[in-house]
């Protein structure tokens, strides 16, 4: 399992009506779920960054593919200029995030493993969808579960499983997921995040969510 704290150093994130730093908050969330899914003895987990240092987009992906990971966690704090928007939410890979990722398959070097089947034509071209509609399906049914776990310890945003073509997700075969663990522009929300005990209470959360999903077969489809 490969969590991604965003942001970092120079990148701040999203800041906070009291001056809360989205990098800051993430990064000790982070940390409290790797230690949370280590303490289970069965997940081996690695952070794309551990202190306050910047890590590229395309260096969290390619650190993810490096590890063949299962799961790719990035993790957020969201800003909006209405205040009153507050809530946590979790994107997965959008249609058109799946055709740029195809595009950047060769740009970055994304080598799928087809076995001895053809790289090129239709055949490969077949077999690359299969295999990224299977990762979108696998983030989608991460989302689903993570979700109402997350609602047990803090406020969803409505729609809460939401699509998008961030960078991150774009691995064709890594399981990829982005939580937006809340508002910084929100003062409520700010005040939670900005709290060691709350964080650690999303960090049991998301924790509670990877034990279900590793050990849930059920499979979502997901949405366009």
């Amino acid at each position: 399992i490969v969590v991604d704290p965003g942001h970092g150093a120079h990148d701040p994130g999203a800041i906070g009506v009291s001056g809360t730093r989205e990098k800051d908050v993430v990064l000790d969330a982070a940390l409290k779920l790797r230690d949370a899914l280590q303490s289970r003895g069965i997940y081996d987990v690695a952070l794309t960054r551990t202190d306050d240092t910047f890590v590229p987009l395309e260096d969290r992906v390619r650190f993810a593919r490096a590890h063949n990971a299962d799961l790719f966690i990035s993790v957020h704090a969201d800003s909006n200029p209405n205040q009153e928007a507050r809530g946590a939410s979790v994107y997965t890979l959008s249609e058109h995030g799946a055709d740029r990722a195809q595009n950047l398959m060769s740009s970055q070097n994304w080598d799928l493993d087809l076995g001895d089947a053809p790289r090129r034509g239709v055949v490969g071209d077949i077999l690359v969808d299969l295999a990224q509609r299977e990762t979108t399906n696998r983030s989608a049914q991460f989302a689903e579960t993570v979700i109402p776990q997350l609602g047990q310890v803090a406020p969803l945003l409505s729609s809460t499983h939401r699509n998008a073509g961030f960078f991150v997700l774009l691995a064709p075969d890594v399981p990829a997921v982005l939580i937006e663990t809340g508002f910084l522009s929100n003062a409520a929300d700010e005040r939670r995040l900005a709290g060691e005990a709350e964080r650690e209470r999303v960090a049991g959360a998301i924790a509670s969510a990877v034990d279900g999903y590793f050990g849930n077969p059920r499979v979502y489809v997901a949405s366009a």
